[in-house]
């Protein structure tokens, strides 16, 4: 009477690891009813996609055996049948489940099963094996299936190593296993639940590590604990968010007094550790702006700046910051088009007579002396107004003082919007110690500016 409830042993075979791109060829699955009835179901699939050569090296399945089988459409509602009601049995029961509902959901079916995986229960039960793939699974019981990697063949496999857990510790250890899987979130197979105990409902950063203590992910959240939870009790919307849950063996965190210091924290360790799965963010040498000058006859002229971020200084006439020139030049285009302003009297077209602009109805007439250069240099202003580099109030470096809501409260020091150290304002550090001078950078610069207005500021001593 395993969980005292009907439950399905069920693999699938598809043509990768992405629910959103990829297709299932094969569903194999074993119904076992608490009296121990068994159904058991088997259909391949046409994927309607090509089968790579490697999948089909490792399934068996070719696309000549699969050109005249059923659509999932076909067959959904029959396996539906089969689902409902029903706990769902799978080794890495996130994968299988990531398919199947993205199967069932283009059919207009929303499907949310009760799951259970039969890796972490090979893990929680033999702590003493270090690899709980199915193979070696099969292993280690000395199980032989006729065709590794086919879904019914694996599924009879599972099944099997339930049967042999049940032998060695008893039904109702079995059942307590799987129960515990059932009323907590789906963590990743090479987790315990002890791991996500662990950490702080606090503010903070957390770090994913895989196997060989190679770094996946950054993040950060103002309760680090339920954020890591949401990585793996969510749907798994996108092939990176799968590839990662299954990946993660190890949590590391560092707290911070609050949202401030996990922003900054979070940002520097994806640029100076470069996780796998954090979108690629670097340090640039120079930056692109938009400076604005007074040019002939009092009219405002555009320029594009390329500045090293060393040498970086904060003028009150930059405006919008940029990784390179075609994304400084495009915002300039969208800029003065939406506003109708001249390129011409701004020095970013040259020739005779109305600039192009005015010819197709993109400009106000500056060019041909409809507008004054006071009129059009206030319309220039207010178009950019959004995009103004903001300048450093300040003479000099000054303390950033975040208060948390737990008690703690963090120092930051911080000179022309670079963001140089930071300790626990009972530490105080040797004011000689510090540095003085740092790398302006875009994404602190940015954030900054949102948090910098809500802390207690206090000019270094």
């Amino acid at each position: 009477m395993l969980l005292g409830q009907d439950c399905v042993f069920l693999d699938l075979e598809t043509t990768g690891s992405r629910p959103s791109s990829d297709a299932i060829t094969e569903v194999g699955l074993r119904r076992v009813s608490p009296a121990g009835e068994t159904v058991v179901w088997q259909r391949l699939l046409n994927p309607g996609c090509g089968i790579p050569e490697f999948i089909q090296q490792l399934t068996g399945i070719r696309p000549d055996m699969v050109i005249d089988a059923p659509y999932f459409e076909d067959i959904a509602e029959e396996l539906w049948e089969q689902l409902q009601d029903a706990v769902l049995v799978a080794h890495n029961v996130r994968f299988d489940y990531g398919f199947l509902r993205q199967a069932f959901k283009a059919v207009g079916k929303d499907y949310r099963p009760a799951m259970c995986c039969t890796v972490k229960l090979s893990r929680r039960l033999y702590p003493q094996y270090s690899r709980h793939s199915l193979d070696a699974i099969c292993g280690r019981m000395a199980y032989e299936r006729d065709v590794a990697h086919r879904a019914m063949d694996d599924v009879d496999a599972m099944f099997a190593f339930v049967c042999q857990a049940v032998s060695d510790h008893g039904l109702p250890a079995v059942n307590d296993c799987l129960s515990d899987q059932k009323k907590r979130p789906s963590l990743p197979p090479g987790l315990a639940e002890a791991d996500l105990k662990r950490l702080p409902s606090r503010p903070g950063v957390y770090r994913f590590y895989g196997e060989q203590s190679q770094l996946l992910y950054v993040g950060k959240s103002v309760d680090i604990r339920k954020r890591v939870a949401s990585h793996f009790s969510a749907d798994h919307k996108s092939h990176k968010e799968m590839q990662m849950a299954q990946s993660v063996v190890r949590i590391e965190h560092e707290e911070t007094a609050g949202e401030l210091g996990a922003l900054l924290l979070e940002n520097q360790q994806i640029k100076s550790l470069s996780p796998i799965f954090n979108r690629r963010q670097r340090r640039h040498k120079s930056l692109w702006t938009l400076a604005l000058d007074e040019g002939p006859e009092g009219f405002l002229q555009a320029r594009l700046v390329n500045q090293p971020v060393e040498e970086w200084q904060q003028e009150r006439d930059l405006f919008g910051l940029y990784r390179n020139r075609s994304q400084a030049k495009k915002f300039v285009d969208e800029a003065f088009r939406s506003a109708q302003l001249c390129r011409k009297v701004s020095g970013l077209e040259s020739g005779a007579g109305p600039c192009f602009g005015r010819q197709i109805g993109q400009c106000s007439g500056a060019c041909e002396g409809i507008e004054t250069a006071q009129i059009y240099n206030l319309r220039v202003r207010v178009a950019l107004q959004k995009q103004q580099i903001k300048a450093w109030h300040y003479p000099g470096s000054v303390v950033a003082v975040e208060a948390g809501k737990h008690g703690r409260r963090d120092c930051h020091l911080i000179r022309h919007w670079c963001h140089l150290a930071n300790w626990p304002e009972q530490q105080w550090p040797d004011i000689s110690e510090l540095p003085m001078q740092g790398q302006f950078d875009i994404e602190t610069y940015r954030i900054l500016l949102k948090h910098l207005p809500k802390m207690e500021i206090r000019p270094l001593p």
